[in-house]
């Protein structure tokens, strides 16, 4: 009985283990993803040990487009859905095209196209008629109406669901019918578009003219596979300018906190507030007139003053001397001869605005003495 017990333990090892690979193997054989490594139906591994096996230069790359070689004369970009490419990689597709390079493009289904969809001109979708056959019961077969460049030598190409999508670009050519494939030029290069993985996936790669589509790009150079737009890009990564930024409003946040939270003496009084008389006032304008030197226009302005007062309030006409001014107000208003000649014979703008005040204030008394 002892003698079991470690044949039953490897036993059960061995089960789990090849439980373990089933589950692993049916998980590729599920993926949709089309990369290199998966085997299922959906994957690229066919094409890629494929023309590998070949003979021919295929190079699979998770760097980025930004790493591309001046050898290299095909781009392959797989229906990308994890990353959609931005505008730094639409350029780097752009400049290898017009060097004379050439693009394959696969676009996804269902995503956001991002700068691909203003590059291309991407319109809408147009409806591909599905005909089933034994090996692939949901595909359709399409007609190559322009044997030229990669697709020299195809007569048909068979893909999967049923639409496609169109482009609305002047320069793009519809390779085949119904219209799926299509072909722009871009500087000395070219680029093939068409929906979806279906032309490169190991279920189809051995229908039709799939296979010598891609031995025709094969066969130009060294091809490149790009799948860096098969992983989600991370976030941005703090850099140091915006930690600087926060460890500066930390410290500006704890300043503050500790200059409102806790007084460094008592409190003062606060300062009192002394009002300046309107005498004091009147006289630094005064000085200040003095040493502008333009006293003489403010009297000479103080008197054309009094001379309206007293003809709006005695009735002395304008065209009156002063002298005779003088007369009236000290016969109307009782003032001494000498104070009603000071009005206008006094040079000093000071002494001469503390008598016309008082001149204010002596009619506008004698009128509040009439109204009454």
């Amino acid at each position: 009985m002892k003698r079991l017990w470690p044949w039953a333990s490897y036993a059960v090892l061995l089960a789990l283990a090849l439980s373990l690979g089933f589950a692993a193997e049916s998980d590729e054989r599920v993926s949709s993803v089309p990369r290199v490594d998966n085997p299922g139906p959906l994957g690229l591994k066919v094409l890629h040990t494929y023309l590998s096996e070949a003979g021919f230069d295929v190079r699979v790359s998770a760097d980025g487009l930004f790493r591309l070689t001046r050898d290299v004369k095909t781009v392959l970009i797989p229906a990308p859905t994890a990353a959609t490419l931005d505008d730094a990689d639409v350029e780097a597709l752009k400049a290898f095209a017009r060097a004379g390079g050439t693009v394959v493009v696969l676009l996804p289904r269902g995503v956001d196209l991002g700068a691909l969809r203003d590059f291309l001109g991407v319109k809408g979708l147009a409806a591909v008629p599905l005909d089933a056959t034994a090996r692939d019961p949901a595909g359709a077969t399409l007609t190559v109406v322009h044997q030229r460049g990669a697709l020299s030598g195809v007569k048909r190409l068979r893909v999967g669901q049923g639409e496609a999508m169109t482009l609305a670009r002047p320069d793009a050519v519809p390779l085949t019918s119904p219209p799926a494939v299509w072909w722009l030029r871009e500087g000395r290069g070219e680029v093939y578009v068409a929906t979806g993985a279906d032309l490169a996936q190991n279920g189809r790669l051995d229908l039709e003219g799939n296979a010598q589509l891609w031995l025709n790009l094969a066969a130009r150079g060294p091809l490149w596979l790009d799948e860096s737009h098969h992983v989600a890009r991370a976030g941005p990564r703090a850099t140091l300018s915006l930690w600087a930024t926060l460890l500066q409003l930390a410290f500006v946040a704890a300043l503050f906190a500790l200059s409102s939270g806790a007084r460094l003496g008592p409190p003062r009084e606060p300062p009192r507030r002394v009002h300046r008389s309107g005498l004091e006032y009147v006289e630094a304008m005064a000085r200040l007139t003095q040493r502008a030197g333009v006293e003489r226009e403010l009297v000479e302005a103080l008197r054309h003053e009094v001379r309206l007062a007293l003809r709006e309030h005695l009735g002395l006409a304008l065209t009156l001397s002063d002298a005779e001014r003088v007369r009236a107000v000290g016969a109307q208003l009782g003032w001494p001869r000498a104070d009603a000649e000071a009005l206008f014979g006094d040079p000093g703008f000071l002494s001469s605005s503390r008598r016309v005040a008082a001149l204010e204030a002596r009619l506008a008394g004698r009128s509040e003495a009439t109204r009454t």
